[in-house]
């Protein structure tokens, strides 16, 4: 507001000093020549000083930038540690075990590299133990805040248990502590509740394959494999240009799903291996779809991770009874019930009653 209103009081000041030099031109005997250059002279005037704040506020904005990035780079403690040493191979995990002992995990904040200990009100996860098969189909279920998405967090490490606990997560006999950060987060295939794209104009290719791992004939098949095989001859191929606003909501979950399905075939050439065993993780990717799309999308992992272990947070209780062996349910962080979906309907437990009130029955979303 502060910049607008000065141009504008530049564009006010030049055009009363180009009426103040029109008047002084009629009254006084001067020659039409001298007026001319004058008034041209006025005009370049307001332009120049129109270019100097331009300028001038340009170069303070990328100052300003330039100071919050050294800010960022000279106060934010990056998150990996000197242990997390430990890269697996590409063919890791090997099976999918998943053994969680004992684990609490909390939101709390680190002052001057001082940490406090959170208060037992205060953590988002208590006391979980929970070992996962291999090949396991697990879901998850809670009211929201129970600690659903937290343990899909902890199991990323975008989010650290307590210092206490920190050593008793396993997968597939590793400590989950030790291994680097973001070879972790390479080697487990995760779909998130809301889809994340490259910056506007990227190309279809980059965009389901980021790594740029795969081929063009991967790319196309797995795209196909989700049924967006017409969204890419509309856009002219895998090299052209696209936004994340060129996709409805259900479209922008089957894309995350063909890109966790492109993934998971890169890996199975790279390891020479069909069938490995592996973990998906997903959140809530049903959230902003309809019905229809969920089921084709359980259709789709069940077909192609079939020898993976899933651990999905759901709140569509009907899918998790028909494509899941086993379901937990969380209240307040920790594991209130454990069992086959289909045993534990019955057997009037809190499953059951979510299941008989539709506790977690959405409003319907259209494609």
């Amino acid at each position: 507001m502060i910049q607008e209103w000065l141009m504008t009081t530049l564009q006010l000041l030049v055009a009363g000093l180009a009426v103040t030099l029109v008047a002084l031109s009629t009254q006084l005997d001067t020659g039409p020549g001298l007026t001319g250059a004058s008034l041209v002279t006025l005009l370049s005037f307001g332009e120049v000083l129109a270019d100097l704040i331009r300028n001038y506020t340009a170069l303070e904005t990328s100052i300003g930038a330039v100071s919050r990035l050294r800010s960022f780079s000279e106060g934010v403690v990056p998150e990996d540690k000197s242990d997390e040493d430990i890269i697996p191979p590409p063919e890791w995990p090997h099976c999918g075990l998943v053994d969680i002992k004992n684990v609490s995990a909390s939101y709390y904040v680190e002052a001057d590299g001082d940490y406090t200990a959170p208060s037992h009100k205060d953590l988002v996860v208590k006391s979980l133990s929970l070992t996962i098969t291999p090949g396991q189909k697990l879901a998850i279920c809670g009211r929201t805040g129970s600690g659903k998405s937290t343990l899909i967090l902890l199991l990323l490490r975008l989010l650290d248990p307590l210092p206490s606990c920190g050593e008793n997560m396993e997968i597939d006999g590793l400590p989950v502590h030790r291994i680097n950060r973001a070879a972790l987060r390479k080697r487990l295939i995760a779909i998130p509740q809301d889809p994340v794209f490259l910056p506007d104009g990227s190309s279809v290719k980059s965009n389901v394959d980021p790594f740029a791992e795969a081929t063009d004939e991967e790319c196309v098949a797995a795209l196909a494999t989700v049924k967006l095989s017409a969204f890419v001859t509309d856009r002219g191929g895998l090299d052209a240009g696209m936004s994340a606003a060129d996709l409805s909501a259900g479209q922008k979950q089957l894309f995350s799903l063909g890109r966790a399905v492109l993934r998971k075939r890169v890996r199975d050439r790279l390891t020479a291996s069909e069938k490995r065993g592996g973990i998906l993780l997903l959140d809530e990717v049903s959230s902003s779809v309809d019905r229809v799309t969920d089921r084709e999308m359980q259709e789709i992992i069940r077909q192609e991770f079939d020898m993976y272990t899933i651990i999905m947070v759901s709140h569509r209780l009907d899918m998790v009874v028909e494509y899941f062996d086993r379901v937990i349910v969380l209240d307040q962080g920790t594991v209130i019930e454990d069992g086959h979906p289909g045993h534990l309907k019955d057997n009037g437990s809190r499953f059951g009653e979510l299941w008989a009130h539709g506790k977690y029955e959405p409003r319907e979303i259209t494609k």
